[in-house]
This record gives structure tokens, sequence and C-alpha cells, in this order.
């Protein structure tokens, strides 16, 4: 029996030109470390540190701290140094990224629609972004994050998609077997790994021939399921 939705973001909740917008991400970020290292230095070993980081995750450390244990001995820059100036920019910079983004009305609809039917929400986006800036992408969504029982970030989790031990992680904060969980993604790879311990799940994404998976249509027909209760 389902009892959580988990709802990835970029893709299902929004809808964005990933590449515009990873463009314009670095463009906002690098020049931030100015001081420290050249914006194209840095943002190549942002790329090689997150790569790293969802690649090789370190037992009993969080994203975060894989993160930084290959960006400081990369650079030889300190996470003291590094972290607040990160803080500020997610904090002052990162919300003007908000005009990239579009809304997906069936996407708010779909959550608005689980929690009215007693399910409890999570969220379920990749956690490479501090919880300030994961929280801000949700509000992009028109929800807000409160509604939400839990959401993944680079400071609480200790996996990242597609890798089974983040899904394990959500199961586990939630309170609930993998097999009480429906993870609802556009990603074909990254969220529907989640069948890999046993999460049922709904592919929103692109037709993608020979793919496995529980459920698959539009969000819209996510919200349907959920209102004649055929999940």
């Amino acid at each position: 029996m389902i009892k959580a939705i988990l709802f990835d973001l970029d893709g299902t909740l929004t809808l964005m030109d990933q590449e515009e917008f990873m463009k314009n991400y670095i463009g906002l970020l690098a020049p931030r470390f100015k001081q420290y290292i050249s914006p194209d230095k840095f943002a190549k070993q942002l790329n090689r540190s997150t790569e790293v980081m969802i690649k090789q995750p370190q037992e009993g450390k969080t994203n975060l701290q894989t993160f930084f244990a290959d960006f400081t001995k990369a650079t030889g820059l300190t996470y003291h140094t590094l972290w607040p100036v990160f803080e500020a920019f997610y904090t002052t910079d990162f919300p003007a990224l908000r005009l990239l983004v579009k809304l997906n009305p069936h996407g708010k609809e779909a959550v608005e629609t689980a929690l009215q039917n007693g399910y409890t929400v999570a969220i379920a986006a990749n956690p490479v972004m501090p919880l300030i800036a994961i929280e801000e992408r949700i509000r992009w969504a028109e929800l807000s994050p409160q509604i939400f029982s839990v959401i993944p970030s680079i400071e609480s989790f200790h996996h990242c998609k597609p890798h089974t031990g983040f899904y394990a992680e959500l199961a586990e904060h939630l309170g609930l077997q993998p097999s009480e969980c429906l993870m609802v993604g556009n990603h074909p790879v990254e969220d529907v790994a989640a069948q890999e311990i046993g999460m049922q799940t709904f592919y929103v994404g692109e037709p993608v021939e020979g793919i496995q998976t529980t459920y698959q249509g539009d969000i819209s027909d996510l919200t349907r399921k959920i209102r004649e209760g055929s999940l």
C-alpha cells in the first residue's frame, strides 16, 4: 500500500532548459569566488567535485562533506573560507534564476491532490544543493516547503541519485518501507532507479523504449489515479 509520494523537482514540478539554467547558475556563482580562484578554474572544479560526490559516496559522510573533501584538496582552499560564500550566493543571487524556470501547473495539482487524499509527500530532487536552495526551488513550483515531510539536501543526505542509498535514506527519513513509497520523476535512470530497492515508480518523462516502470504517463495521469484511488 502506497503511503508516501516522492516528487522530483526539475522536469516534474517545474520545467526548464537544464543546459541554459546551469550556464546561468555557474555564471552567477563562479565570480563570487574570484578573490580566491579564477571563475574558469572554479567552474571546472565545481563540476569535478560534484561528479565525485555523486559517483563516489563516502561511508558515514554527508554529500557536503564528500564534495568539500574533494574540492578543498584540489584547490587548497578551506571549507570555512568557501561555505560562507556559497551561503551568501544562495541567499541573494540564486532566487534570480527563477526567471529561467516555468511552473508545471499539473505538478502543483498532483502534490495538492496527494495531500488532500491523505498521502505523505516528500521531495526527491538530487541533494546536490543546500536546503536553502532546494526550498527556493520548491517555491518556484508555487508550493510551500513546509508541506513536504522530507526535503533531501547536500547537508543532510549521504547519497545522490541514481544511487539506491538515496532512496533507502529517503524511506528511512519517512519511517516507511520502500514498498510503501511511489517515486514520481522524469528521468529514466535517476528516478526509475528507485525500483531497485522496491519502490513503485511513476515515470513522467519523454517516452523511452524498453523502460520498466510501475506507471508512466503525464503527471496529470497521476492526479487522476490519486483521485480514483487506483495507485
